[in-house]
């Protein structure tokens, strides 16, 4: 099958298992047939849902497949990362712990609800002890596609408080 879909590429801190399931109980909301991983997860299990353990395992990554349901599932298997005739599709996010320091010289373009706490941090440096490398693949840009965009502001909220 063709690559196809559009990746939006984070690092996250040690909060990104939480945050990740908050976003897929979004996604229950979205679509009550949900689909995870290719299979129906009904509201009883995701009450209960988390990322799988990492057992100390120094390659902890995974990926979450999110679709509407099997009809979603199927157009997937055939067009990969593409919108249906309702203008959704489905989408994955990709994800690895890497359990090593990452040190950044400058963060630039904080974006936080707290006008005062963004200027704080801009200019300054990131240390963290181990992180997230994240990737959020949508069926098109965010920046230009609807449907594309609500997922990704949905990820992004599920770290928190909305971004303005």
């Amino acid at each position: 099958m063709e690559i196809t879909g559009h990746s939006s590429d984070f690092i996250a801190d040690t909060a990104f298992p939480a945050a990740v399931k908050q976003f897929v109980m979004r996604q229950q909301q979205r679509w009550p047939g949900l689909f995870l991983y290719g299979e129906p997860a009904g509201a009883e299990s995701l009450a209960d849902w988390k990322l799988p353990d990492d057992d100390d395992d120094d390659d902890y990554s995974g990926i979450v497949t999110f679709s509407a349901g099997q009809e979603m599932e199927d157009f997937w298997e055939e067009n990969g990362y593409a919108l249906d005739d309702a203008g959704e599709g489905p989408f994955s996010v990709f994800y690895r712990l890497h359990p090593q320091p990452l040190r950044a010289g400058q963060v630039t373009g904080v974006q936080c609800t707290d006008p005062e706490a963004a200027a704080a941090v801009e200019g300054t440096g990131l240390l963290l002890a181990e992180y997230f490398a994240v990737s959020l693949v949508t069926p098109e840009d965010p920046a230009t596609d609807p449907f594309s965009g609500r997922v990704l502001v949905d990820f992004l909220e599920s770290f928190g408080s909305p971004l303005r």
